[in-house]
C-alpha cells in the first residue's frame, strides 16, 4: 500500500472546482474596443468623449452587468416562486471615488416590478437573495468595497 503525500496547495485543488471563462477583445478604432466572451456576441466598449461614444464605458458595462446579473436572478427566483409579474426595470445609479483609479465606492439600485396581486415579501425575498448569494457581479463588487443600496416599488400592469 502506497501513502498519498498532498501539500496544502495540493488539496486545495482538489477541493475547489475551477469554472473557466475566456474572452477575447480587439481595439476598433479611436477609444473603441469589441469583445467577446466564450464565443458569445460582440459588445462594443467605448472609452472616448461621452458626445461620441457608441457604447458603454468599461465603467458603464460594469453597472450595467451588476444591474443584469441581479435582473436575471429576481426573474428567476419570481418564477420559481409563480409570481405573476408582468415587468421589470432597475434604475442603477453610481457613485464613483474621486481620485483615480476611479472605483466605484456606492451603487444604489432600483427595481420596479409591475403586476397585479404581488407580495411584497416575495420580492424582497427576491432582491435579497440576488444581493446577498446569486448575483455574482455584486458580490465580488461588495467583496471590492462597493456599498450596495436596494430598494424598490410594485406597481400595478401598464
Amino acid at each position: 500500500m502506497r501513502a498519498r503525500v498532498e501539500s496544502s496547495s495540493t488539496r486545495a485543488i482538489f477541493h475547489r472546482v475551477v469554472v473557466r471563462m475566456k474572452a477575447h477583445l480587439e481595439h476598433d478604432d479611436d477609444m473603441r474596443f469589441r469583445a467577446s466572451a466564450d464565443g458569445g456576441a460582440h459588445i462594443l466598449f467605448d472609452a472616448g468623449d461621452a458626445a461620441t461614444r457608441r457604447g458603454p464605458s468599461p465603467m458603464q458595462g460594469a453597472l450595467l452587468a451588476a444591474m443584469a446579473c441581479t435582473a436575471s436572478d429576481v426573474v428567476e427566483i419570481l418564477r420559481k416562486e409563480r409570481v405573476a409579474f408582468t415587468s421589470l426595470e432597475i434604475e442603477g445609479e453610481a457613485e464613483r471615488a474621486k481620485d483615480s483609479p476611479r472605483v466605484f465606492t456606492k451603487i444604489h439600485l432600483h427595481y420596479r416590478i409591475r403586476g397585479d396581486g404581488i407580495r411584497e415579501s416575495a420580492v424582497t425575498r427576491a432582491i435579497d437573495l440576488s444581493s446577498e448569494k446569486y448575483c455574482s457581479v455584486g458580490v465580488m463588487l461588495r467583496r471590492g468595497g462597493v456599498e450596495f443600496v436596494n430598494t424598490h416599488e410594485i406597481l400595478p400592469p401598464g
